[in-house]
């Protein structure tokens, strides 16, 4: 058992020993030889990689900003007693909204019973 891990063992070292070898070599030679110029073929290329790149900035960007503009948004809770059909009437922001809770901009927090409905109206 452990001759197997030993064997594992340097046959990682020597491929990390061969590849570091390698990449000097490759450096060292990359230091002598000139660096050709680019064809028309590589620069069409490298910007049409950079328009793609800046329009997924900017379509990120808008998602963001649309996204947030949602979360954000003020909208109109109606909480409504389904026995008696008395309404109230509140103003929070839709990120505050969850399920059985939901804080209104003045800071108070309302929770709904199970007898209550929320209607959410955006404004």
């Amino acid at each position: 058992m452990i001759t197997k891990i030993l064997f594992t063992l340097s046959v990682i070292i020597a491929i990390f020993i061969f590849m570091r070898i390698k990449h000097e070599n490759q450096a060292t030679q990359s230091r002598k030889i000139k660096k050709a110029e680019p064809s028309e073929n590589q620069k069409l290329f490298r910007q049409g990689a950079y328009l793609f790149l800046i329009f997924m900035v900017v379509s990120a960007l808008a998602v963001m900003y649309f996204e947030l503009g949602d979360r954000y948004a003020k909208v109109t809770v109606h909480v409504i007693n389904t026995q008696t059909g008395q309404r109230v009437t509140y103003q929070a922001e839709q990120q505050d909204i969850k399920s059985h809770q939901f804080k209104t901009l003045k800071g108070r927090t309302i929770y709904i019973a199970d007898i209550e409905r929320m209607e959410i109206e955006p404004q």
